[in-house]
């Protein structure tokens, strides 16, 4: 994860509903590389939340800034159904996004799909649906995936094969939101986990999980990284201890130098 460069800046953020503030002046950056997962109850706003920052739906007031022209993919929570058979449909996605057919076959295999191939779909169940939406979301490269509810009726092969691919793109700096509510998914795949109430943004903390705050004394010549707070002489973050190692060794190679380690209770 780079927590240096911020790919998406809400400020001010609202969206209105039939008088009701479903998000209510929210104002918060997203880091590039990041994994962000929305939970909460049906109607919070987690679905809204990604249809504004993936610019399917417009605010009512404030703005969305983008740190550059962003190539995008959404994967609805019900992927439509359509008269056209699974195979024709991803083999069009590989021709606009000049994609290899073989790419498609690849991940059609991986997502145990090969016996639906000639299936239209609006014949597919749900979760073979969402499979379909995930893929033609991940045959060209992106910049940020937007995914609600994406292990909807999917299988737990299927699911260990996704978090295993969204894995690999957030190795590769790919920015992923997800609207869901599997604890697994979100202690697999998320660096940070929010939910929305009454309209605002809120960091959920997982109870059991080991959380660090890294000291690193500040230095003119270096840029402090989006998550570092200023304390006095020096920065703080808070790093996941899973990622406790990584994060360290980021730190050396950028320059930092590491004056405290502290475990949070």
């Amino acid at each position: 994860m780079s927590l240096n460069k911020k790919v998406i800046t809400l400020e001010n953020a609202s969206k209105v509903y039939d008088g009701k503030y479903v998000i209510n002046n929210i104002s918060h950056e997203f880091a590039k590389g990041e994994s962000i997962a929305l939970c909460g109850h049906n109607g919070c706003g987690k679905s809204t939340m990604l249809k504004l920052l993936a610019s399917i739906v417009s605010l009512s007031s404030g703005k969305i800034v983008y740190q550059k022209k962003l190539k995008f993919a959404y994967v609805p929570e019900k992927f439509p159904g359509m008269e056209i058979s699974m195979i024709d449909y991803l083999q069009g996605i590989a021709r606009i996004e000049r994609v290899d057919f073989s790419l498609v076959n690849e991940l059609i295999s991986e997502f145990y799909l090969e016996s639906m191939i000639k299936t239209r779909l609006n014949k597919l169940s749900k979760g073979s649906l969402q499979k379909v939406g995930v893929i033609q979301a991940i045959l060209a490269p992106r910049d940020v995936i937007f995914l609600d509810e994406p292990l909807s009726g999917q299988d737990a092969d299927s699911q260990k094969m996704f978090i295993t691919k969204m894995n690999e793109l957030r190795n590769k700096g790919v920015t992923i939101f997800m609207a869901c509510h599997e604890k697994m998914l979100i202690n697999e795949l998320s660096d940070k986990v929010y939910t929305i109430d009454k309209g605002k943004l809120m960091e959920v903390k997982n109870p059991g999980e080991l959380q660090y705050l890294v000291y690193v004394r500040k230095c003119p010549k270096l840029q402090a990284w989006l998550g570092m707070k200023s304390n006095g002489d020096r920065y703080e973050i808070t790093v996941k201890e899973a990622v406790l190692k990584e994060m360290v060794l980021k730190l050396y190679d950028e320059g930092w130098e590491i004056v405290g380690i502290e475990k949070l209770d």
